[in-house]
């Protein structure tokens, strides 16, 4: 069964706007109100599904005597407070965090291994440099000099 002061009590903390957005999806291009769901015991199944989407709930929280339980959430922005956190968000979390440590780990060994291998090649390069000098000085003295074993 609906709980109607629910639905009552969320289409009364709607701007003028969403209320009317809302009977049209609801109604259609009947001319009813929210008062049918005071006058009518059974509604269907659609109905629900729309405040259902309408307020993001689920459906079982317009059911009477529903044990689903939400949390408001004070706060703004980025600072809220009275939020429970459900224990797999929590462990999921945990588990997010000890991975982001390790790619950074992983990360940072890269980087070094990089750096290292710049400093190889940059010395590698210098070596290359100074054989190459070597050989056009062996290649610009006379053939016949006694530096030339």
């Amino acid at each position: 069964m609906l709980n109607t002061e629910l639905v009552d009590s969320l289409y009364a903390s709607l701007t003028s706007s969403q209320q009317k957005t809302l009977t049209t999806m609801l109604f259609k291009k009947s001319k009813q109100t929210m008062s049918y769901f005071k006058r009518t015991k059974d509604i269907s199944l659609s109905k629900l599904e729309i405040l259902a989407d309408f307020f993001h709930m689920p459906l079982d929280y317009f059911r009477v005597g529903s044990s689903f339980r939400c949390n408001n959430v004070s706060g703004s922005n980025n600072f809220v407070g009275n939020v429970s956190i459900n224990t797999n968000l929590m462990v999921e979390n945990d588990m997010l965090r000890n991975k982001i440590k390790e790619m950074e780990k992983t990360t940072e060994a890269k980087d070094m291994t990089i750096k290292i291998l710049n400093e190889s090649l940059i010395e590698k390069k210098a070596e290359n440099l100074e054989l190459k000098a070597l050989l056009k000085q062996n290649q610009t003295l006379p053939k016949d000099s006694n530096l030339i074993n």
